[in-house]
C-alpha cells in the first residue's frame, strides 16, 4: 500500500501514465508531478491541464512540441485518457518524444487489452494503483491521520469507513474535517468523529440497529436527532439501507448452516458485543422481509432524488414503512 509521494513520479520521464479507480490518487499524482516538473512561477506558460474528451489533437500536439518557456521542461496532463480519440498520435509521439515535454496520463478506466494501453505501456512509465479494502484501507486511514500529525486507532478508522464509505477522496475530506475538529489534541477520539455525523456517530449506528430491533419509537426519536443535528437525508438513507443489506447478507450465511452468531463474524463484526446484537436482529427477521425494506428504502431514495415532497416527510413515511 502506498500513500502520499510516489517515488515513480520523479518527474524526469518523458510520460507516465497512472491508473486508479481511486480519484485521490490521481489527483494526488497530477500534484505531485506538477510540483516536481513545473515551477509555480512559470506554470502558467508550461501547464496545461485537459480532459481527453475535450482534449483537440493539434493543441496536445503543438503543446508537447513547443520549447518551454523560461523553465526547463512543460507538463501536460491528459485526464481520462482513454477518451482522447487521437490517441493514436500519442502512440507515434511517444516513439520519439521532446525531452523538455512531459506527459501525464491518467484514467479510472483503462484496461490492459484496450488498444490504446498496448500501444502507449511499453513505452513510458506505467503505474498502477488499486482500490483499497479491508485492512489496507483501515491502515490507510490510519497513515492519513497520521501525515496530519494524529494518532487514529483501528476501531476509529473502521468506523470512519462504515460512515463515509471506502472512496479515498471522500475519507481524506473527513479526516481533514476530523482533524480540525480535535484542535490541539493528536490522538483521535470517538466524539471527534461528531465532524463526520453532525449529533454523534453513535447516533446512526443506534438508529440503524433500532430499525433491525424493531424499536419504532426509539427509531423515529433517533431520526429527528440526525435530522435537527443536520445530517443529509441521503446519508440516513444510506446507513439504513447498508444495515439491511449487512443483514441479508448474513441470512445467506445462515441459509448455509452458520449459525447467526458465525454469520456476524463472516459478514465482518469484529467485536463480541457488536456480533450478539448482529446475531439478535438476524433471528427476528427473514430475507424476504429484508429484500422488501431495501426495496421500500430504493423507493425512498428516488423521492427523494425526484420528488418536491419535504425531506423529512419522505424520511418519516420510510420508516412508517419499515415497519409495516
Amino acid at each position: 500500500m502506498k500513500t502520499g509521494r510516489d517515488t515513480a513520479l520523479d518527474g524526469k520521464r518523458a510520460s507516465y501514465l497512472i491508473l486508479s479507480p481511486e480519484p485521490l490518487f490521481l489527483k494526488e499524482a497530477e500534484d505531485q508531478l506538477v510540483e516536481r516538473v513545473v515551477p509555480p512561477e512559470s506554470r502558467d506558460m508550461n501547464y496545461l491541464a485537459l480532459y481527453g474528451w475535450e482534449a483537440e489533437p493539434s493543441m496536445v500536439e503543438e503543446f508537447l512540441q513547443t520549447l518551454p518557456f523560461l523553465a526547463d521542461r512543460r507538463l501536460l496532463v491528459l485526464r481520462e485518457v482513454q477518451s482522447f480519440s487521437a490517441w493514436k498520435r500519442l502512440v507515434e509521439y511517444l516513439k520519439d518524444p521532446n525531452p523538455s515535454s512531459c506527459l501525464l496520463m491518467t484514467s479510472s478506466e483503462l484496461k490492459k487489452k484496450d488498444p490504446l494501453y498496448k500501444g502507449v505501456s511499453s513505452k513510458t512509465a506505467v503505474i498502477e494503483r488499486k482500490k483499497l479494502y479491508g485492512p489496507a484501507l483501515v491502515k490507510w486511514v490510519i497513515s492519513r491521520f497520521s501525515s496530519l500529525g494524529m494518532e487514529a486507532d483501528e476501531g476509529i478508522a473502521r468506523t470512519l469507513i462504515e460512515v463515509a464509505g471506502s472512496g479515498l477522496m471522500e475519507l481524506s475530506h473527513e479526516i481533514e474535517k476530523i482533524s480540525l475538529f480535535a484542535g490541539d489534541r493528536t490522538a483521535v477520539q470517538q466524539t471527534d468523529l461528531e465532524a463526520t455525523v453532525p449529533g454523534g456517530v453513535e447516533s446512526i449506528f443506534s438508529l440503524t440497529d433500532a430499525v433491525g430491533e424493531g424499536n419504532k419509537p426509539r427509531a423515529f426519536k433517533l431520526l429527528r436527532t440526525l435530522i435537527d443535528n443536520g445530517n443529509r437525508p441521503e446519508f440516513i438513507v444510506h446507513m439504513i439501507v447498508r444495515h439491511q443489506r449487512q443483514l441479508l447478507r448474513g441470512k445467506s450465511f445462515v441459509s448455509a448452516g452458520r449459525t447467526p452468531r458465525e454469520a456476524a463474524q463472516e459478514v465482518g463484526i469484529r467485536f463480541p458485543g457488536l456480533r450478539e446484537k448482529y446475531a439478535k436482529q438476524l433471528e427476528r427477521t427473514t430475507e424476504e422481509k429484508l429484500e422488501n425494506r431495501i426495496k421500500k428504502i430504493s423507493e425512498c431514495d428516488l423521492k427523494l432524488k425526484t420528488s418536491s415532497i419535504h425531506d423529512e416527510i419522505l424520511l418519516d413515511e420510510l420508516l412508517v414503512n419499515l415497519f409495516d
